[in-house]
């Protein structure tokens, strides 16, 4: 007689593929007529736009844009203008073809700039980005439960695990009319914006995820009586993501980016700040995780005849938890001369594979610093370096998003600037399930045990808590072996205790 057990699919979201990868491009661009000719370049900053992600044909692109500023100082040798341009990226990795249409969040960060000229009127920019591209796939988790039959016993595991049960994203806009800081120097031209999101929390409510951040926005420009003057912006969002996790226990993994950002100097107003129209175009990545009841039966057998199992194989990945990891980095950027006053400090901060150490998992990250200065005649420099970070990764762990915990520090000292930054990242412990499980039974009943050679009762000691291997050799059942041994249902007896186990 064959038994199929009762199986129940659980849907979830596999992760099937995580790929770091780095796209370096370049591109020419003439300097306008309006503007005047380069004498030196400053500096080349910019921000990174996500256009579109896909996997096919065994190979995963995301496309992006990164949008750059040149600061030059123009041929009279007096102040600073500013060239725009914008350099379009695909940035592609293999990817097994089964993962065609898989479900993608991807990270970008522009990890390096520079722009050389070609004459006073051309110049060649390099834009160097990398991208955390995560895959997820649709996949099924099956949990199976017994179907009564007389003299069959069933073993059973249950439990929980916290899977990716939904990838879901939503597209939005910032707009806020930023104002400067209550004695700020008036502005007198911008010369260069840069936005970069970052998530403060995101609660379960419902099946929905409340998303809360801010549009952080750099901005650099002149002030009106001369000298290059830094801002800093702040602009809160809030947004509801729609998922499939249901319940407070619900936690999500958040992956923002910037997909368009525009700028309008809106001109001091009577109350006597300058204010800032912001439109930021964003995307929402959220990877939902919730906690799912898992039951299985892994064996079976018969007091009566002898068994032939079915057996099915279930692999998941499930998340374990997250740690919050802390360091600090310490760089020193050279000076041509020392300088006089600290203008402008940017950083980006860069990904890298983990691999295994002899003290453990480590990652290692990237952090590129640059500073513009002044020296003492008042002339604008700059100068740039770039350190890494090694982080130890706890068992099982992978290395999240790292960001830039507070203000940099700087200290000028004789042909440096030495900077300080705190760092901040996430590590995402993950544990790999891939159990066997029943899927059904044939009773060979044709076939009846000969109990004639098993004793009505035997006297053993106890090697394990664990009951059901000696049930099952035995042709008894657990729950016999306790009554007859005169202990409580559900008692785990120890090690070494001595007990009757009587044949059914």
């Amino acid at each position: 007689m064959k038994i199929d057990l009762k199986a129940d699919r659980i849907s979830f979201q596999r992760p099937a593929l995580r790929r770091l990868m780095v796209r370096e491009e370049t591109a020419e661009t003439i300097v306008p007529d309006a503007l005047p000719d380069i004498l030196r370049i400053l500096d080349t900053k910019g921000m990174v736009c996500l256009r579109g992600k896909d996997s096919s044909e065994g190979r995963v692109t995301v496309t992006a844009s990164a949008d750059l500023t040149v600061l030059y100082v123009p041929e009279s040798g007096r102040g600073v203008r500013k060239l725009t341009v914008s350099v379009p990226m695909e940035i592609t990795g293999d990817c097994p073809e089964e993962l065609s249409d898989a479900l993608i969040t991807a990270s970008l960060t522009l990890t390096g700039t520079d722009a050389r000229t070609v004459n006073p009127r051309k110049v060649v920019v390099r834009a160097e980005c990398s991208c955390d591209a995560r895959l997820y796939m649709p996949d099924t988790l099956t949990n199976t439960v017994p179907r009564e039959a007389e003299g069959v016993y069933y073993k059973s595991t249950s439990g929980t695990a916290r899977l990716p049960v939904s990838v879901t994203e939503k597209t939005f806009v910032i707009t806020d009319e930023a104002r400067f800081r209550e004695g700020a120097p008036a502005v007198g031209e911008i010369l260069r914006t840069r936005t970069a999101l970052t998530v403060e929390s995101a609660k379960a409510v419902g099946s929905r995820a409340v998303v809360k951040g801010a549009a952080v926005t750099d901005v650099l420009y002149e002030g009106k009586e001369g000298g290059l003057c830094s801002e800093t912006l702040i602009s809160p969002f809030s947004q509801i993501v729609e998922t499939d996790a249901a319940g407070e226990a619900a936690d999500f993994d958040i992956v923002m980016a910037v997909t368009g950002f525009y700028s309008t100097r809106t001109l001091m107003d009577e109350s006597g700040g300058d204010t800032l129209s912001l439109e930021i175009h964003a995307v929402c990545q959220c990877v939902a995780y919730a906690d799912t009841g898992v039951e299985r039966v892994t064996d079976a057998y018969s007091v009566k005849c002898p068994v032939e199992l079915t057996m099915g194989q279930c692999g998941a990945r499930r998340l374990a938890g997250r740690d919050t990891l802390h360091s600090e980095a310490a760089i020193s950027v050279p000076t041509a001369e020392r300088a006089a006053r600290v203008l402008c400090v940017t950083a980006n901060v860069s990904g890298g594979n983990a691999r295994n150490a002899q003290e453990g998992r480590v990652a290692v990250t990237g952090l590129q610093a640059s500073v513009l200065y002044e020296n003492a005649s008042g002339e604008i420099l700059a100068s740039s370096r770039r350190t890494e970070t090694e982080w130890k990764l706890p068992a099982g762990g992978e290395l999240g998003a790292v960001t830039i915990a507070g203000e940099i520090q700087a200290n000028v000292t004789d042909g440096a600037i030495e900077l300080r930054a705190g760092l901040e990242a996430e590590a995402i412990r993950m544990e790999e399930m891939n159990e066997a499980y029943v899927e059904g039974l044939e009773l060979l009943e044709e076939q009846a045990l000969d109990k004639a050679e098993l004793p009505s009762l035997t006297v053993v000691r106890c090697a394990s808590p664990d009951l059901w291997a000696l049930a099952k050799s035995h042709l008894s059942t657990e729950e016999a072996i306790l009554e007859a041994s005169g202990l409580a249902p559900g008692a785990v007896p120890e090690r070494g205790t001595v007990l009757l186990v009587p044949r059914l």
